[in-house]
Order: C-alpha cells, then structure tokens, then sequence
C-alpha cells in the first residue's frame, strides 16, 4: 500500500491519451446519451448562468431538482457568450465534463494506488477502457458527470485520511467529495447514516479504528451534513414561489413510478418511457393510478404531495412481497446495462446489425458486466477488514437502499462505478491468470 499523490507520472498521460480516444469513439457510437438528459438541469443551469450574468430575471431561476448538476453547469455557461444557442452551451458542457471525468480517472487511479496497488490500480484503469460507461455518460448534460466526479473526490480523500489521519487535507477532501455527491445525488444522504453506523461499530468491534479515525469522521459527517442540508434549503428558497414542482414534488413523482416498476412485469427492463413501452401492463398501470390520485386531490382539496404520500405508504404496507421482490429486481436491474435510444432492428455496428447484433452486442456488454461484479465479489469476500474500505462498498450500499425501494435506472448507479472497477480490480487480481497479464503490462508504466 501507498500514500496517495497528485504527482504526474507516464501513467497519467497513458489515461489522458486513452480517455480522450474512447470519447472520440464512443461519440461516434451509433446509439448516444440524451445530449441534454430530461433538459432540467441544462435550464436551470442556463437561467442561473444568465442571471449571475445580468440578462435574466431572478423569478427565472430555479433548482426543481438536485442542485449540484445546476451550480456545475452554470460554472461552464458562464465562460459561454450571453447569446450561445443550446448546441453551443452543449459543446461547452461536453468539453468540461470530459475533462472532470479524466480528472476522476486520475483521482480514482491514485486511491487504487494508496489502499492496494500500482497494479491494482492499473487493472482498474483497464476496466474502465474495457466497459467505458464513463466516457458515455461524458456526453450529456445530466447529473452523472458531476456525480462521478464527486465519488472519486471522496475515494481520493478518504485514500489520503486513511494514511494520514491527522492530515487536514485527506478530510477537507473527503468533505468536499462527500458533500457534492449528495448535492448531485441526495439520495446518497443515506451514507450519512450508514457512515455513523459504522463508527459505532467500531467503537465496540474495532477499537484501533475507532481510535485513528472515529472522531475525524463523525465531524466530516457532521460539517457534510451541514453543507449539504445549508445548500439544498438555499436552492429551496430559490425557487420557492417560483413553481409548485419542486424536489418533495419530484420525489413522490419517482417514488409512485418505482411502485410499478417491475410491479406485475418482473423481466420488462424497457425504458420507463411511453415511446417505449406504452403496451406495458405496468406503464398503463402507473398511468391510471396518477389519474385516480389527480382526481383525489381535487375532489378532497388535499395536496398532490399529500395523496402521493398517503398512497405510497398504504401500498408498501399492503403489498410487502411485492415491494420485497422488487427490491431485488431493481438492485439487479441497476447493475444491467440496454440501450433503449435505437430500435433493435434499426441496429447497425461493424459486423453487428439488425436484431440479432443488437442483442449480441448487449449480451457482450454486460458479460463485461458480470465480470467486474464477480471481481467485487471475490473482493467482498476474500477481502479482510472491509471497515478499512466502507467509501468504496459504502456509497454503493446506501444508493442501491434508496433506489432499490424508490425507482430504479442504470444511470443513477453509475457514479458507484468510481468504487465499484477498483473492488473489481483487486478481487480480479487474486486470479493468477489476471495477476500475471497484469503484472506486465503494468511493466510499461512502472519500469525502474
């Protein structure tokens, strides 16, 4: 194991070189991301952006949603002209992105180093130009770049506390990272908890990790909580007012879609999308249920939030199988990966094409997939001391919770991938097949 650096070294230029290639490539796919997601944060990040700006009123601007991705872009469009077309913001938002996501890499490489080794962290660096669903997510103007790059702030921090505990560095890092992801993700809040839990378990089960670490990391969890909390009731007074769609809106929204996600269709893995899968029993379901709780709320004067709450709870306590199976399924789901912006006839890749190659091509991808959770298994398992690396299964753990009982996509896991490729990694290399191919390679980078 290593203290981690931010030195430059010839393996940095080998992940810039290749990072920037696979975006090039991945670019030219013939399937892409929504280039501006579901368009919120690209708004608001515009509005915020013009307004600081002086060109737009301050009743325009709002943060419906998570307001870390809102704050990340509008950092960007404010070095964009006042009269940029949206294809122009986009082109500064993709270079940005690109550049935070290399720069996670880097930060990511660094805390492989630290906890395992040159090696290790090698081999995950591999992983991540094998299935590279960062360099994809690189290409729009959604909430996951700026996720990504919070988790890998955090892993670097937590690489850095962890060696030199009474470093303030390492923590302010760990602060930093932790508190961004939850604004970009807050339902991340739960690692908060989960974080607490485990300093308590170490001050009966682990006394030594208690003692090097227990005080600093309850204070970075407090000083996170009251970042986060202080920056999410801001963004609340902002748009208070403003619209009747806020974040307690939009959370009743997903949670009442998650509840017939994969509700009597256990195996429909389609987008929830109606382009998609208006034919969907579930779908159709969701439909009439939001139409019979819209016409509960006028009827009896209550809330939109206030029957959403009502129904959820009553539904939960109802149907516990159900909730219990989707639970499993949605935490799967969340690990699979399908793409659902081309038509599977309309599929077209090399030697690939049509229905059949299209199907192919997702089974390649995701026995990718399998492989890397294999690796974090074996880790998982074999691993001692797990405590040493809850940042790592932490987040992963705290966001499946969430998901897995709220509403489910690939996407919003994704940013687990920065603690999930280097769990991989250094479960992979227990294998002595991968340990030597690796070795090798790692060779190039790491001669004398």
């Amino acid at each position: 194991m290593n203290n981690a650096t931010l030195s430059f070294k010839r393996i940095d230029l080998f992940i810039v070189v290749i990072s920037s290639l696979l975006m090039f490539a991945v670019a030219n796919l013939p399937f892409k991301v929504k280039p501006f997601g579901d368009a919120t944060f690209h708004i608001e990040g515009k509005n915020l952006a013009l307004y600081l700006k002086g060109y737009m009123p301050y009743k325009d601007v709002m943060i419906s949603k998570a307001p870390g991705p809102v704050f990340f872009y509008a950092a960007v469009y404010l070095c964009a002209p006042s009269n940029a077309t949206d294809d122009q913001l986009w082109n500064y938002g993709v270079i940005f992105t690109s550049i935070v996501i290399t720069l996670s890499m880097l930060l990511i490489f660094r805390a492989a180093t630290a906890f395992f080794s040159k090696e290790i962290a090698v081999l995950s660096t591999l992983l991540f130009f094998i299935f590279p669903m960062h360099c994809y997510y690189s290409l729009g103007i959604s909430g996951e770049p700026p996720a990504f790059f919070s988790l890998a702030m955090l892993l670097y921090g937590w690489s850095v506390a962890f060696y030199k505990p009474d470093s303030k560095s390492g923590w302010l890092w760990l602060i930093a990272g932790m508190s961004f992801l939850i604004l970009n993700r807050p339902n991340a809040m739960l690692i908060l908890l989960l974080g607490v839990a485990i300093v308590f378990y170490a001050w009966f089960r682990n006394k030594v990790f208690f003692a090097k670490y227990g005080k600093q990391m309850l204070v970075s969890f407090f000083c996170t909580g009251l970042v986060a909390f202080g920056v999410l009731e801001m963004s609340k007074a902002i748009t208070a007012g403003k619209t009747d769609v806020d974040q307690q809106y939009y959370f009743y929204y997903v949670a009442h879609q998650g509840r017939f996600q994969f509700r009597n269709e256990p195996t429909d893995i389609r987008y929830w999308e109606n382009d998609i899968r208006s034919d969907s029993k579930d779908y159709q379901d969701w439909i009439q249920s939001a139409r019979d709780l819209s016409a509960e709320s006028m009827a009896t004067g209550r809330s939109h939030n206030q029957v959403y709450r009502d129904f959820l709870i009553h539904d939960a306590l109802q149907h516990p199988f159900l909730l219990a199976r989707q639970f499993v399924i949605k935490c799967v789901y969340g690990h699979l990966y399908y793409i659902n912006s081309l038509r599977p006839e309309k599929f077209k890749m090399g030697p690939l094409q049509g229905a059949t190659g299209f199907y192919i091509f997702i089974l390649i991808i995701n026995l990718v997939n399998i492989l890397i959770m294999i690796g974090a298994a074996i880790f998982l398992l074999k691993q001692k001391n797990l405590i040493n690396y809850w940042v790592f299964w932490g987040v992963i753990v705290a966001l499946l919770i969430f998901h897995g009982l709220i509403y489910m996509e690939p996407r919003y896991i994704f940013p687990t991938k920065a603690a999930l490729y280097v769990m991989s990694a250094a479960g992979l290399y227990r294998l002595a097949v991968i340990r030597k191919y690796t070795d090798k390679f790692s060779g190039i980078f790491f001669k004398s």
